[in-house]
């Protein structure tokens, strides 16, 4: 677990208590959240295309605190299930190549293009290392640069129409997290 989301996901979590609350009152299935924020993102990933740049942000957001969401919701309403963990990781990697194929296709410029997909690559290298990993019955729980870290900056390259240098801290930022996870797996297996 990142730094940043070691910090601030407990601050987070007592502050979304009243929205848990109203969900759980409502019946509000936890899948049904997950699935909402990829609706969300993938609606936000054509307005990011479409260069309509302060809706992408808004739905990417949004997209984006309903997968914060759904976690503590099914925690909190006593519904986790091994289903919702897959259905969750599964439906962060569609959310997480949506802006990036949406940025890549609508590049003005061929190298943006590439960046894009590269960054892209390297952000399912952070994800499949650590999958892989537990895969094999380890734990590797390391790496600066996560989920988390990558969509702020995505937000934030949007926010401040600055894409261009966001792709590249996620794509360096990726990379160097892969490094560290197999530098970290290597040792384990020492």
């Amino acid at each position: 677990m990142s730094y940043l989301v070691r910090e601030i996901k407990p601050h987070f979590e007592r502050s979304i208590q009243p929205v848990l609350t109203v969900l759980t009152r409502a019946h509000i299935n936890p899948n049904t959240i997950t699935l909402l924020g990829l609706v969300l993102v993938i609606v936000g990933s054509v307005l990011l295309y479409r260069h309509m740049y302060f809706w992408s942000f808004a739905f990417l957001a949004l997209g984006g605190l309903a997968d914060a969401i759904d976690g503590s919701l099914a925690r909190k309403n006593g519904t986790k299930s091994d289903f919702g963990a897959f259905l969750d990781s599964l439906v962060d990697r569609f959310s997480d190549a949506s802006p990036f194929i949406a940025i890549s296709l609508s590049a003005e410029e061929d190298y943006l293009s590439f960046l894009s997909l590269l960054a892209l690559v390297f952000s399912f290298g952070v994800s499949y290392a650590k999958a892989r990993a537990e895969g094999l019955g380890y734990t590797l729980n390391v790496g600066t640069f996560e989920r988390t870290e990558r969509w702020l900056t995505l937000l934030v390259g949007i926010a401040l129409n600055m894409i261009e240098i966001s792709i590249l801290v996620i794509l360096f930022g990726s990379l160097i997290t892969v490094l560290q996870r197999v530098f970290a797996f290597k040792r384990q297996l020492k």
